[in-house]
């Protein structure tokens, strides 16, 4: 396969990408933006911001495949420039260079929030795009700008919708797992809303196919588990791996959706992330419930860890390095 690069290859996905494509075989460069505990002898990264045209190239320059993986991740307070130039201009650099440099494939890394809270059960690719914050809208326009260069360039690109993920190093789930061992957890409303956690090495070989598989290009594929089941059943999973009495506290979602928007109107105008948004909020309201059919049917794929197997594991990590 060459060199392949890895935008975004110090995040939590991107950090599983590049350890499994390693044991694949492949040649991994990383590129980064610089922080604190960024390392600035590591050889196979570059440092830089997906903003900035020229970093980008230079990360380009001389590989054979890019996997972009650099997003904005939603905040309640996000602010819609920096979300367009990160998402969407970001991914454009990234297409440009590419294009300029020879790369031979892009696998672009959307996201199921493309398609928002959705009334199809189980929803597919084809299911109409309903993105329902900043975060879906940005990340929606960048595809839309994938396939519009696809066509117009015929450079071999290949789009994965990953499903919510979980697993060693996850932070966003760990809340979760954290309140329900502690018996803090809230559940909003019924708790009937459809949850669909994928566990993050699964979701890895769904990329590799996507990057080695001719069969992958000019398609879009939802990538993860089959497993989705109501949030109240995924928090007695949880409790149960826990081995903790499951989580008991109900409250009405209507007037926590109101306490919502009023933390946003009072917090975003002074730049001040709101301890609760309407974002955090669709955790409790919002359908997410996808078919993994096409990739099973055109890349044979196929998910090996069961969600029972993936939470035991994800305890397991987190217990060990003190998380838990």
């Amino acid at each position: 396969m060459g060199t392949v690069l890895v935008t975004g290859g110090k995040g939590f996905l991107g950090q599983h990408i590049v350890k499994k494509f390693t044991e694949y075989g492949e040649d991994v460069r990383i590129f980064a933006r610089p922080n604190g505990h960024s390392n600035s002898n590591e050889k196979n990264v570059v440092w830089g911001d997906i903003r900035d045209y020229d970093a980008v190239e230079r990360a380009v320059d001389g590989v054979d495949s890019v996997v972009h993986l650099v997003s904005n991740f939603r905040h309640g307070g996000s602010d819609k420039h920096e979300a367009y130039d990160i998402n969407v201009v970001g991914t454009e650099n990234v297409l440009n260079a590419s294009l300029k440099k020879g790369v031979k494939r892009i696998v672009h890394c959307s996201t199921i929030g493309v398609h928002g809270d959705v009334k199809e059960i189980p929803a597919t690719e084809k299911t109409p795009f309903n993105p329902g914050d900043l975060y879906q809208e940005t990340k929606l326009t960048a595809e839309q700008k994938v396939w519009d260069f696809y066509q117009k360039t015929g450079l071999p690109i290949a789009v994965v919708r990953p499903i919510s993920l979980f697993g060693p190093g996850d932070e966003r789930m760990l809340k979760l797992f954290r309140m329900i061992k502690k018996g803090r957890f809230i559940m909003f409303g019924a708790g009937d809303a459809y949850f669909q956690p994928a566990y993050i090495d699964d979701v890895v070989r769904g990329f590799h196919m996507c990057l080695t598989d001719e069969a992958a290009i000019g398609e879009a594929f939802i990538i993860g588990s089959e497993e989705y089941l109501p949030l109240r059943n995924l928090v007695q999973v949880i409790a149960e791996e826990l081995k903790v009495p499951p989580p008991k506290i109900k409250l009405p979602l209507t007037p926590a959706l109101w306490m919502a928007s009023v933390c946003e109107q009072v917090c975003v105008p002074f730049g001040v992330e709101p301890p609760i948004h309407r974002r955090r909020m669709s955790f409790y309201q919002n359908n997410r419930a996808f078919s993994i059919d096409k990739a099973k049917t055109v890349l044979g794929y196929k998910p090996e860890i069961s969600l029972r197997e993936a939470t035991r594991r994800t305890i397991r990590w987190y217990e060990a390095e003190g998380w838990l």
